[in-house]
């Protein structure tokens, strides 16, 4: 590990130091060659350095700008090297008197990437030697970047891109070092960027650090030593670098939570590892490294996520379920007690390929013969068991797991509906109705998938309903029915599946609502429950639940939540509802928050709702 950190930083120095070495350009009379421009940053004896490489004082020129006025044109004739020393190249300084901070200033980056752009190209006449003569300028431009401003937050020149640059590691490294280390490197055909290492502290200064850790520690147990955090911070010499320390991962020095005896000593110890002294220096990771392994970690994690995903949509498309079959609505159900998802959406081109829904529906030209088809020829499906393969309300035994849910009378896109499902993280199949086959009419059907079996009728309208209100979806009412038939889909290249999780039936299924004559007649006696007060199948839960899930749509607001508030507070008042006290005492701690995220920004309006 030198002390010039990346490889094709030691390319760029060596560059520089050829041109400024190279016999044929020991005259000083040079003006076409190309300007080379060199930042060199977090090092402190960069001068020192260019007279190390074999330059004498008269061979460069000191500036802290890149003016192109009548006194630099002087200065800089006929020397070989432009050396440009400032403190910030493109920042600026927010001045108070309690700190400073330090911004980036665009202007100033513009500017200073204008004025080396005109710098390379420029052109001018002097007066030397008593008669006009052109302008000889350096070209070789040395930025002395000791406090590595030139890519501050992240900047990065856009149209000056033959910069090159070097990081020395040590501030304060001997410059024959810096020179032994490019001896036998080879340059760089052009000058290039190297990314800025910035750890927040020098390494000299975190080593020297360690080394007297290592020697003031003498609290040990195990692999760890212990110091007190007064102790930790006079040895490191500064609050600074005493969180810099803290804050490097290789090392791992950290602080306990709370205090802890060791001995007869009492305190919040800083830990220090046996490993943080074996500590030589970083592995810097150059932009297209860490660029590199950016992209590793993310392809690892989308596979990852994939994986899961897929393990997701497994779970639910290859369960098996009973579902009924029959062509024409009208027909007779037959019944296949092991089916799975995946199987039914894999039969729909061979379906259609038999029964040809998609050119019947196209040639229809009449609403009657467009009825005839759907109840003659189109294929249907419901899941469950339903006695002697009879549909309706009384000959239902079980078994549904599918939550169908219509929409015909709302203009939703494809991309409107699949937001909907992944906003609720829900699994659903999506796919066009027969209508739309007829006369384009923009319909839906929306297929998702219960965490367990629906018992009853009741249940089953509940839970559609609910599920339609949370999507914010306006649904044919028939899709309450638990023996609605479903059309099949009739072309697979029309069926979108959504991955998410099955629906919560709980959180939908109807609850009794008696209202016991002790209680308060805004209050429902819900009785035993396990559910949250936000979950119940009540006007005002329902408010509740909206407001924390998706907020109340303008317009209802004022009113909802004065409808919340009594709700909450009469929880809190009916002794029958105790389970329930802390949970709705939270959620009035909190609707203030509530009120403010979902738009209503008054505090006079939101005081007004609460009083």
């Amino acid at each position: 590990m030198g002390e010039i950190i990346f490889d094709k930083s030691r390319r760029n120095l060596k560059k520089i130091y050829n041109r400024i070495t190279d016999p044929s350009n020991v005259s000083r009379f040079t003006k076409n060659q190309e300007v080379l421009v060199l930042a060199i940053g977090g090092y402190n004896r960069t001068y020192e350095l260019l007279l190390e490489m074999g330059l004498k004082k008269d061979d460069i020129a000191t500036f802290s700008n890149l003016n192109l006025n009548g006194n630099f044109i002087i200065e800089t004739h006929l020397k070989k090297v432009l050396y440009i020393r400032k403190i910030n190249y493109i920042t600026t300084a927010e001045k108070n008197t309690d700190f400073q901070k330090k911004i980036l200033n665009l202007n100033v980056a513009d500017g200073f990437e204008e004025s080396l752009l005109i710098y390379k190209t420029a052109e001018r006449k002097l007066k030397y030697d008593g008669k006009m003569t052109d302008w000889i300028k350096p070209t070789v431009v040395i930025l002395d970047d000791q406090s590595l401003n030139l890519q501050f937050g992240g900047h990065r020149f856009k149209y000056q891109s033959e910069i090159g640059f070097v990081q020395i590691r040590n501030r304060n490294v001997p410059p024959f070092k810096i020179l032994e280390e490019i001896k036998d490197v080879p340059e760089n055909e052009v000058l290039r960027f190297a990314l800025y290492q910035d750890r927040g502290a020098d390494e000299t200064h975190i080593l020297d650090a360690l080394n007297r850790l290592r020697v003031e520690a003498y609290r040990q147990k195990g692999d760890n030593w212990y110091m007190k955090p007064t102790e930790y911070k006079q040895v490191v010499g500064s609050n600074e670098l005493a969180t810099v320390l803290k804050e490097i991962n290789e090392l791992g020095i950290h602080q306990l939570k709370s205090n802890k005896k060791i001995g007869k000593e009492n305190a919040r110890w800083v830990i220090i590892p046996e490993q943080a002294f074996t500590f030589n220096g970083f592995d810097y990771k150059d932009e297209e490294d860490a660029f590199n392994e950016e992209i590793e970690k993310e392809a690892q994690s989308e596979e990852e996520f994939a994986r899961q995903q897929e393990e997701l949509l497994n779970s639910i498309i290859l369960q098996e379920i009973p579902i009924n079959v029959q062509v024409g609505y009208a027909g007779n159900m037959k019944l296949n007690p092991n089916v799975t998802l995946k199987e039914f959406m894999q039969e729909v081109d061979d379906i259609e390929s038999e029964i040809g829904g998609v050119e019947l529906l196209d040639s229809a030209t009449t609403d009657q013969e467009y009825k005839h088809i759907k109840k003659q020829n189109l294929m249907y499906f419901i899941d469950g068991h339903f006695k002697d393969d009879k549909r309706s309300n009384d000959t239902y035994e079980g078994g549904r797991v599918l939550i169908p849910i219509d929409v015909d009378d709302a203009e939703y896109s494809l991309e409107e509906l699949e937001e909907k499902l992944e906003e609720q993280n829900l699994f659903g199949i999506i796919y066009r109705t027969a209508k739309y086959y007829y006369d384009q009419s923009n319909r839906w059907r929306i297929i998702l998938f219960a965490d367990k079996e629906i018992d009853s009728v009741e249940t089953y309208k509940s839970v559609v309903s609910g599920v339609a209100k949370m999507l914010n979806l306006e649904m044919d009412e028939a899709s309450t029915k638990i023996s609605q038939l479903m059309g099949y889909p009739l072309r697979s290249r029309d069926v979108t599946t959504v991955i998410g999780t099955k629906v919560n039936v709980d959180q939908f299924k109807p609850v009794e609502r008696n209202i016991s004559p002790n209680n308060n007649t805004n209050v429902v006696n819900f009785g035993k429950s396990n559910k949250s007060i936000i979950d119940f199948n009540h006007k005002q839960a329902q408010l509740l639940n909206e407001a924390v899930t998706t907020g109340i749509s303008e317009g209802r607001r004022n009113e909802s939540y004065r409808q919340i508030v009594v709700y909450l507070r009469d929880t809190l008042n009916n002794n029958d509802m105790q389970q329930w006290h802390d949970e709705a005492q939270q959620y009035l701690d909190d609707l203030e928050n509530i009120m403010m995220a979902n738009g209503i920004d008054s505090q006079k309006e939101r005081e007004a709702i609460m009083r």
